[in-house]
């Protein structure tokens, strides 16, 4: 467990420089938020993990972590019943687009899905038929870590930091990197391990995840877009 809190620690520190620098204010309520914004980015990883932790906990088992994904949607359900400072749709938890981008987001992302299903077939490893793993691909990755990503944590950040500094939104930088360090930076035995290639790909997704759900207002685009772009690139794997 002290690995998994100096892991996500490191993240968030790693991320600080760029958040204080865009900071709206300096108000207390505005620290506030960037206090709970950092608590639950804890609070999500460390429940994710808590299974592969502590096995005794992994109700499901098998080869993929099911018992993970479900504490860490508890965890966003209690989140969203006792802080009550924001409303879903704040959070992009509406199933309502914006429809002047609507039909843009849609081929962008069918492009990005093209895109994946390609680099699946020809370049990453071929793996054992296994219709646990492609169940799980195709339904929970996108529900938890769009909700949890380009939801709630892209809902905080937009309250307290600025629309945009150079080219790129700030809350789509800070939630993209964070994304990308879950999936590519690690402390092991006390030593940092840095999956490059990993960290650039999941980044990548998530700058045009977040782009999107702020286009459209909505986190559903970014939900099927990683669901389906999990799930066919592990089928492709497969066959």
């Amino acid at each position: 467990m002290t690995r998994l809190i100096l892991e996500h620690m490191l993240h968030l520190v790693i991320v600080l420089p760029i958040i204080l620098f865009s900071l709206k204010d300096w108000k207390i309520e505005t620290l506030k938020v960037l206090l709970i914004f950092s608590f639950f980015y804890m609070l999500n990883g460390l429940l994710l993990c808590l299974p592969l932790e502590v096995p005794s906990l992994d109700i499901f088992g098998g080869s993929v972590n099911w018992t993970g994904k479900l504490f860490a949607i508890t965890g966003i359900l209690l989140f969203l019943i006792f802080y009550r400072k924001y409303n879903l749709k704040e959070y992009f938890l509406t199933i309502k687009q914006n429809k002047t981008f609507l039909k843009k987001g849609i081929a962008i992302l069918l492009i990005i899905l093209t895109g994946q299903i390609i680099i699946a077939f020809l370049f990453e490893p071929k793996r054992t038929l296994d219709f646990n793993y492609l169940n799980y691909e195709f339904f929970l990755p996108g529900i938890h870590e769009e909700i949890a990503y380009r939801g709630i944590m892209l809902g905080l950040l937009t309250k307290i930091l600025n629309e945009k500094i150079k080219f790129l939104n700030p809350s789509i930088l800070v939630t993209a990197l964070l994304f990308g360090f879950a999936h590519g930076l690690f402390v092991k035995n006390f030593g940092i391990e840095f999956d490059f290639n990993y960290f650039f790909m999941t980044f990548s997704f998530g700058i045009v995840w977040g782009w999107i759900t702020l286009r459209t207002g909505s986190v559903l685009l970014a939900i099927i877009s990683h669901n389906f772009g999990n799930g066919f690139r592990t089928l492709i794997r497969m066959i």
